[in-house]
């Protein structure tokens, strides 16, 4: 039993060069490499049962290749909650400055003064599909104009708006 840890140990040494470079290309990392290199002694000298070893080399890189594995996990992990903590600590702040507070409530403005000063059906119209959520069917129905007349009315109030925001 203790002739097959000894063996593989012995690889370990030996191999310890090629051992690293295929940790590390799985890892990506030459410390976290490193240190799997040295998990692997640890791991070795924990075999419970190391007489059903049939093939010590091939075991020993099969061991390298899954602590890699685990390191790149682990490392991965590490990374994602670092990034979370990152952006949870760099939250920009969602209140508006105070500028942004007054041209809004100044747009605002200007948006309720377009619509109190928009001509009859129009403003009734508009306020009825927009504010209401009533279809231009409806409305037409209600004040019984066509479809096409309340469209264009609701239109050409839109149009008003959209030209006030580009001032």
């Amino acid at each position: 039993m203790q002739d097959t840890i000894a063996l593989l140990t012995d690889i370990i040494v030996d191999e310890r060069p090629v051992l690293l470079r295929l940790m590390y290309r799985i890892i990506r990392n030459k410390e976290a490499a490193e240190d799997a290199v040295q998990s692997l002694f640890e791991k070795i000298l924990r075999i419970e049962q190391p007489g059903l070893i049939t093939n010590p080399k091939a075991y020993l890189y099969r061991l390298a290749s899954n602590l890699a594995i685990d390191h790149a996990r682990r490392i991965g992990r590490q990374d994602d909650v670092q990034d979370s903590i990152h952006d949870l600590l760099w939250l920009e702040d969602d209140k508006p400055s105070a500028e942004q507070h007054t041209a809004a409530k100044k747009q605002l403005e200007n948006v309720e003064n377009i619509i109190e000063t928009m001509p009859e059906p129009m403003k009734t119209f508009f306020y009825l599909n927009r504010f209401q959520g009533l279809t231009q069917t409806e409305i037409a129905s209600r004040h019984g104009k066509s479809v096409s007349i309340v469209n264009r009315y609701i239109h050409q109030a839109l149009e008003r708006l959209s030209c006030a925001r580009d001032k």
